[in-house]
Protein backbone atom coordinates (compact mmCIF):
# COMPACT_ATOMS: atom_id res chain seq x y z
CA UNK A 1 0.00 0.00 0.00
CA UNK A 2 2.79 2.42 0.42
CA UNK A 3 3.43 4.93 -1.75
CA UNK A 4 -0.81 4.69 -2.71
CA UNK A 5 -1.46 5.65 0.89
CA UNK A 6 0.09 8.01 2.68
CA UNK A 7 1.79 6.20 6.04
CA UNK A 8 -0.68 7.73 8.45
CA UNK A 9 -3.80 6.48 6.87
CA UNK A 10 -2.40 2.77 7.09
CA UNK A 11 -3.01 1.97 10.82
CA UNK A 12 -6.70 3.89 9.97
CA UNK A 13 -7.77 1.86 7.57
CA UNK A 14 -6.62 -1.49 9.40
CA UNK A 15 -8.42 -0.55 12.19
CA UNK A 16 -11.64 0.00 9.89
CA UNK A 17 -11.27 -3.31 8.30
CA UNK A 18 -10.56 -4.96 11.98
CA UNK A 19 -13.18 -3.62 13.99
CA UNK A 20 -16.02 -5.10 10.99
CA UNK A 21 -15.01 -8.31 11.74
CA UNK A 22 -15.68 -8.80 15.16
CA UNK A 23 -18.30 -8.83 17.80
CA UNK A 24 -21.34 -7.71 16.45
CA UNK A 25 -19.95 -6.12 13.59
CA UNK A 26 -19.18 -9.75 12.70
CA UNK A 27 -22.80 -11.04 12.61
CA UNK A 28 -23.47 -7.98 11.05
CA UNK A 29 -21.38 -8.94 8.20
CA UNK A 30 -22.45 -12.41 8.30
CA UNK A 31 -25.92 -10.71 7.99
CA UNK A 32 -24.58 -8.97 4.58
CA UNK A 33 -23.38 -11.66 3.28
CA UNK A 34 -26.35 -13.05 3.12
CA UNK A 35 -28.24 -10.26 2.07
CA UNK A 36 -26.52 -8.58 -0.29
CA UNK A 37 -23.18 -11.24 -1.56
CA UNK A 38 -21.02 -8.20 -0.93
CA UNK A 39 -18.00 -10.34 -0.86
CA UNK A 40 -18.49 -12.71 -4.44
CA UNK A 41 -16.98 -12.87 -7.62
CA UNK A 42 -19.53 -10.40 -8.76
CA UNK A 43 -17.75 -7.34 -6.72
CA UNK A 44 -14.48 -6.50 -6.56
CA UNK A 45 -12.97 -5.06 -3.17
CA UNK A 46 -13.54 -1.57 -4.15
CA UNK A 47 -16.53 -2.29 -4.10
CA UNK A 48 -17.15 -4.04 -1.49
CA UNK A 49 -15.18 -1.79 0.81
CA UNK A 50 -16.67 1.56 -0.61
CA UNK A 51 -20.00 0.22 0.07
CA UNK A 52 -18.54 -0.48 3.81
CA UNK A 53 -17.35 3.04 3.62
CA UNK A 54 -13.66 1.39 4.65
CA UNK A 55 -10.83 3.87 2.93
CA UNK A 56 -9.04 6.62 3.48
CA UNK A 57 -10.65 10.06 4.09
CA UNK A 58 -8.76 12.27 2.21
CA UNK A 59 -9.52 12.23 -1.45
CA UNK A 60 -6.30 11.21 -2.72
CA UNK A 61 -5.80 8.93 -0.08
CA UNK A 62 -8.88 7.35 -0.56
CA UNK A 63 -8.08 6.81 -4.60
CA UNK A 64 -4.25 5.67 -3.74
CA UNK A 65 -6.44 2.83 -1.59
CA UNK A 66 -8.55 1.75 -4.24
CA UNK A 67 -5.80 1.61 -7.01
CA UNK A 68 -4.27 -0.82 -4.39
CA UNK A 69 -7.36 -2.78 -4.33
CA UNK A 70 -7.00 -3.06 -8.41
CA UNK A 71 -3.45 -3.92 -8.03
CA UNK A 72 -3.83 -6.88 -6.21
CA UNK A 73 -5.21 -8.57 -8.88
CA UNK A 74 -1.55 -8.76 -10.25
CA UNK A 75 0.14 -10.24 -7.20
CA UNK A 76 0.13 -13.69 -5.78
CA UNK A 77 -1.48 -15.09 -2.86
CA UNK A 78 -0.56 -17.93 -0.38
CA UNK A 79 -2.99 -19.64 2.29
CA UNK A 80 -1.24 -20.90 5.40
CA UNK A 81 2.32 -20.59 3.49
CA UNK A 82 1.08 -22.83 0.35
CA UNK A 83 0.61 -20.96 -2.85
CA UNK A 84 -3.15 -20.11 -4.06
CA UNK A 85 -4.30 -20.68 -7.49
CA UNK A 86 -6.28 -17.40 -7.36
CA UNK A 87 -4.53 -13.82 -7.15
CA UNK A 88 -4.51 -11.76 -4.11
CA UNK A 89 -7.38 -9.76 -4.79
CA UNK A 90 -9.57 -12.88 -5.55
CA UNK A 91 -7.77 -15.05 -2.44
CA UNK A 92 -9.05 -12.24 0.14
CA UNK A 93 -12.75 -12.10 -1.73
CA UNK A 94 -12.86 -16.08 -1.98
CA UNK A 95 -11.97 -16.25 1.77
CA UNK A 96 -14.01 -13.20 3.32
CA UNK A 97 -16.65 -14.83 1.11
CA UNK A 98 -16.23 -18.65 2.27
CA UNK A 99 -15.84 -17.66 6.29
CA UNK A 100 -18.61 -15.21 6.22
CA UNK A 101 -20.90 -18.08 4.10
CA UNK A 102 -19.47 -20.68 6.18
CA UNK A 103 -22.05 -20.92 9.15
CA UNK A 104 -19.61 -20.94 11.52
CA UNK A 105 -17.74 -17.40 10.57
CA UNK A 106 -14.53 -16.59 12.55
CA UNK A 107 -13.12 -13.08 13.24
CA UNK A 108 -10.71 -11.70 10.25
CA UNK A 109 -7.86 -9.83 11.06
CA UNK A 110 -5.98 -8.01 8.36
CA UNK A 111 -2.47 -7.45 9.06
CA UNK A 112 0.31 -5.64 6.43
CA UNK A 113 3.95 -6.47 5.84
CA UNK A 114 6.42 -4.68 3.86
CA UNK A 115 5.46 -5.84 0.35
CA UNK A 116 9.37 -7.14 -0.32
CA UNK A 117 9.06 -9.61 2.38
CA UNK A 118 8.04 -11.76 0.70
CA UNK A 119 7.66 -9.62 -2.32
CA UNK A 120 3.79 -9.59 -3.84
CA UNK A 121 2.21 -12.02 -1.84
CA UNK A 122 -1.22 -11.69 0.28
CA UNK A 123 -0.59 -14.05 2.85
CA UNK A 124 -4.14 -15.81 4.68
CA UNK A 125 -3.56 -17.54 7.34
CA UNK A 126 -6.20 -19.96 9.26
CA UNK A 127 -5.73 -20.12 13.40
CA UNK A 128 -6.30 -18.97 16.59
CA UNK A 129 -3.27 -16.62 17.12
CA UNK A 130 -4.82 -13.68 15.00
CA UNK A 131 -2.61 -10.74 16.42
CA UNK A 132 0.53 -10.92 15.59
CA UNK A 133 1.48 -8.36 19.03
CA UNK A 134 -0.80 -10.53 20.91
CA UNK A 135 -0.92 -14.43 22.33
CA UNK A 136 -4.72 -14.37 22.81
CA UNK A 137 -6.49 -16.81 20.49
CA UNK A 138 -10.14 -17.11 19.83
Amino acid sequence: MGGLVADGYVPHVQEQLNSRFIGEALDEMIQFQKEFKVFSSQHTLQMSFGLLNIAPVGEADRHGFFRYLKLLKKTGASIDGKASRKNGHDQIVASLQGNLESGRAMPVFFTWHPGEHPKGIVQITNGDRVLSFSSKGF
